[in-house]
């Protein structure tokens, strides 16, 4: 028993320092939103700077502290107006990777100017022992203890009593809310930038004689800082400094009592952050202002030509036409640059940030260098059976992004690379030990491919390589698979209503990558005769995630462009012609420069930018040249048109109760929506009659009721089935794919379900051409003139109706409309009432409408339900809906129901006593 406490006692001394940086991290995440992953990095540099000033220079304590903390400061302040306040439009995902490249700066920077070696620092703390109970106290431990301690009641106090605390806090909720009460919400982030970057200072300070002063390990403490603070919520800083004290404790006793299992004791933070964000089924909420902009994403169409000549030239320049040096390089950046396809499959086509994509490289190395050096396997069918188990592997790592997303996916999954590298690739039993795993040359269909004999040949081999994976990611991008990932990417809730399985999308993505991450991860482990499992620390997945933002991760060509920069590769062979002393740090330290200024400047990176100026270029010298029209290739001649062929069914809605928390929002509501008969539902803001169209859909699960669709219970369906079975919506908030053309939107509505052509699209894309329902809405809406138009440059009059034609596109039995007529003006809404009215007599299918617009609504609708607070007070007809005293009491101060538009303060014809008070009135439905 005292040795557990001894153990226990140690782990509150690393837990302190977890404390001292996780409150840091915590007030940059409540003054600014954003999740400062270079966090453990900036300690590492002012524990840097404290050894420089102590040991290097000899200055005493204090100046050296009080320098130590102004700059780290000052440094926080600087970045957060420089960098973080110009990106407060851009994406979540642009922030993330912003604070990556810091990452990779602060790190390069340290390498340059203190290298690679560690350094020792003594505590100037008490370091006399307590001996309590038998169990022997380190005095500094106390003292850390009570700093940690005294910090987080003074940042609790300041925060929950203080005009700055609470004004603090009311940004981290609502930015915009704070600053109309006077708050700047840049003063508030500049002001936690600054303070939380000079807290990690004091933490490298502190934690310094604890863990050492080095350039590798310390910036990964923001591992187990994440951990604890993401069990304080981000939000509790009292919580912060539990969870970090149980972290720490738990990794001293994992590495005194679990020793026999290498890398254990690296692994508690990982699990720590799996439990808190799968158990808690909530995420980190991200803040921005403003509609967020995501990087551009390149077509995938294949110029067989252009790419016929560019590896013939490359060939022959790899084969004879380079120096050694330089074609060693070039297979440095192309093995480099497979991995980096991953990331533009994962990141760029799927919105899924993995930081662990090097990881799976290192495991498809470590499997196939294993089948090479024990069981003496071909090296082609070793790669074979590692991609295989890599596939597996992937499809492990991709069960955290089935209940996350987002901030929370790139945190787990650095957390889990971190982990693969303490439990595998440091275990010798499994990688050979300090040696590595011997493989030797390779051969392939009796060619001698000997890396250190036969460079070019290696070199044109992961050539070859390149292209065949590069071509096999423009197949999926083109292809139906590709559709649902972008669309997962940009409106998950939109996918699902398109009837995409999201889940599935993202298991295919995570698999897909895995499998490409692995073949390069292999040819960069194979270019030495033993695999040294260094080459896969955690820190290699956030240079690919860094390079691949500056090649352009929405692009192909990012993936060679972003191999450039790796060590080893072009940009090191290009600066040592110039500077062959210079030492690698350089590279790094340039690459973060670099994604923090593309974050800034052009988040599409180097491909995007370079597309972008050939469209430029095109538009430019292709102005005045008449264009003759060109007819849609989807639209057959009118006389060969297809009906669209629709399964007629009926919906039947009874007693659906919804309740969110405490809070009824709909109480017993019931419909009926027949083939060829359009229902209204309608009733005051926040009557709940969004929410009925929720739990009709699928995305929120009535507590109790029951949905029938076409006699089947669907109650307990997910969305995409639902959608799959013919019960379409379009939304209120519209949720269209922005950046997309209105012809790709309706293409994701058009692909056919089913799980083949997420095999067939790797070899054989096909361009599914647009249903006969899809088409037959974009005649209706009139919206053939836009169809390769992208939806953000289109008035919102003309959005709302490619909403419509995408939830028409699939053809479905019913369609639920929630406030169609919105944003139209009057001639557009009578219109849009024709085109439904045609199309349901037409189609024979079943509408649902929820409108405010009551003219369109009475001379629209065959049957009308009327809510009111979430309960149902009346069904009938217009006529009979109109008379309805209930229905008059609950509409007295809103429109008048006699169909011409009348209000209440116009004095229509109707006689009305005295109601309740008016309704209230939001911009948006409430639930």
């Amino acid at each position: 028993m005292t040795t557990v406490l001894q153990f226990a006692i140690l782990g509150l001394g690393i837990g302190t320092a977890y404390t001292l940086l996780a409150q840091g991290l915590l007030l940059i995440y409540r003054g600014s939103g954003v999740i400062n992953f270079a966090h453990g990095a900036v300690a590492m540099l002012a524990a840097y700077l404290y050894w420089q000033f102590r040991v290097g220079w000899g200055w005493d304590v204090v100046p050296a502290a009080a320098v130590t903390v102004l700059v780290g400061a000052g440094l926080g302040l600087a970045i957060y107006h420089l960098v973080m306040r110009p990106l407060g439009r851009a994406s979540a995902l642009a922030r993330v990777i912003c604070t990556l490249g810091l990452f990779m700066l602060l790190q390069g920077v340290a390498l340059l100017i203190w290298g690679p070696f560690p350094r020792t620092l003594d505590s100037d703390l008490p370091t006399s022992l307590l001996t309590v109970g038998g169990v022997q106290i380190g005095t500094d431990k106390v003292v850390l203890l009570l700093i940690a301690v005294v910090l987080t009641a003074v940042l609790w106090s300041v925060s929950r009593w203080t005009a700055v605390g609470l004004a603090i806090r009311a940004n981290a909720e609502n930015p915009r809310a704070a600053a109309t009460l006077g708050w700047s919400p840049h003063l508030l982030g500049g002001l936690t930038w600054g303070l939380g970057w000079g807290l990690a200072a004091v933490a490298g300070i502190l934690i310094a004689p604890l863990v050492g002063v080095t350039v590798d390990a310390m910036p990964l403490l923001v591992i187990p800082v994440l951990a604890a603070a993401l069990i304080g919520r981000l939000s509790s800083f009292w919580l912060t400094l539990a969870g970090a004290m149980v972290i720490g404790v738990l990794q001293s006793l994992v590495g005194r009592y679990v020793d026999f299992v290498p890398g254990a004791m690296q692994a508690v933070p990982f699990l720590v952050i799996l439990a808190v964000l799968v158990l808690r089924r909530q995420g980190v909420p991200s803040r921005t202002s403003g509609a967020q902009n995501l990087p551009a994403l390149g077509t995938g169409r294949i110029r067989w030509v252009w790419v016929a000549g560019l590896v013939v030239v490359g060939a022959l320049m790899l084969a004879v036409g380079l120096e050694e040096s330089l074609v060693i390089a070039l297979g440095v950046t192309l093995s480099w640059g497979i991995v980096l396809l991953s990331v533009v499959a994962l990141l760029g086509y799927t919105g899924q940030l993995s930081l662990a994509q090097f990881a799976l490289g290192g495991v498809a190395a470590l499997v196939a260098g294993r089948l090479v050096a024990d069981l003496g396997l071909p090296f082609l069918l070793a790669v074979v059976l590692a991609s295989v188990a890599v596939l597996a592997v992937g499809l492990l790592f991709a069960l955290p992004a089935l209940r996350t997303r987002g901030i929370d996916l790139a945190i787990v999954t650095l957390g889990l690379g971190a982990t693969v590298a303490s439990l595998v690739f440091t275990n010798g039993a499994l990688t050979g030990g300090f040696d590595g795993t011997p493989v030797g040359a390779q051969s392939l269909f009796g060619i001698d491919f000997d890396t250190i004999f036969y460079p070019r040949r290696w070199a044109l081999l992961i050539l070859v390589a390149f292209t065949v994976c590069a071509i096999v990611v423009a197949n999926v991008r083109r292809g139906s698979s590709g559709r649902r990932m972008i669309a997962v990417r940009t409106n998950e809730r939109a996918a699902a209503a398109l009837g995409i399985d999201v889940l599935r999308v993202k298991l295919f993505a995570f698999g897909f990558a895995a499998v490409i991450a692995g073949i390069g991860g292999i040819l960069v482990a194979f270019r030495n005769p033993t695999i040294l499992y260094s080459e896969f620390d955690p820190f290699q997945s956030i240079l690919a995630v860094g390079y691949g933002f500056i090649g352009g991760i929405g692009f192909l060509g990012g993936g060679v462009l972003g191999g450039t920069l790796v060590t080893g590769g072009f940009g090191t062979w290009l600066i040592h012609q110039f500077a062959p002393d210079a030492s690698p740090a350089w590279l790094s330290t340039i690459a973060g420069l670099v994604v923090v200024l593309f974050a800034l400047l052009h988040p599409d990176g180097i491909a995007g930018a370079q597309v972008h100026q050939f469209q430029q270029l095109v538009a430019r010298f292709g102005r005045g040249r008449a264009r003759a029209a060109v007819p849609d290739a989807d639209e057959p001649p009118e006389a060969d048109r297809p009906k669209p062929e629709i399964t007629p069914a009926v919906l039947d809605v009874t007693d659906v109760v919804v309740r969110f928390g405490g809070v009824t929002a709909v109480s017993g509501a019931a419909l009926r929506v027949e083939p060829g008969r359009i229902v209204g539902l309608i009733g005051p803001n926040g009557a709940g009659k969004t929410t009925m169209i929720d739990a009709v859909t699928g995305f929120v699960r009535p507590a109790t009721g029951k949905i029938m669709l076409a006699g089947e219970d669907v109650t307990g369906w997910p969305v995409h089935r639902r959608t799959r079975a013919g019960l379409s919506r379009s939304f209120q908030a519209l949720e269209l794919f922005e950046s997309s053309t209105v012809r790709e939107n309706l293409a994701v509505a058009s692909d056919p379900a089913g799980t083949a052509t997420y095999l067939t699209d790797l070899v054989a894309p096909r361009r599914n051409p647009l249903t006969p329902a899809a088409l037959a809405a974009v005649r209706e809406l009139g919206l053939g003139d836009c169809l390769d138009v992208t939806v953000a440059s289109l008035p919102y009059g003309r959005r709302r109706l490619v909403a419509i034609a995408r939830a028409m596109a699939g053809g479905p039995s019913v369609l639920l409309l929630d406030e169609p007529a919105a944003g139209l003006d009057s001639a557009e809404t009578a219109e849009l009432a024709r085109a439904l009215r045609r199309l349901v007599d037409s189609w024979t299918i079943g509408v649902l409408v929820v409108e405010h617009d009551m003219p369109f609504v009475m001379s629209l609708c065959d049957e009308i339900v009327v809510l009111n607070f979430g309960h149902q007070i009346a069904r009938g007809t217009p006529n009979e809906v109109r008379a309805d005293a209930d229905v008059l009491a609950a509409y007295l101060g809103e429109e008048h129901l006699d169909g011409a538009g009348n209000t209440a303060e116009d004095g229509g014809p109707t006689d009305r006593t005295p109601a309740p008070p008016r309704l209230p009135a939001t911009a948006g439905e409430e639930r």
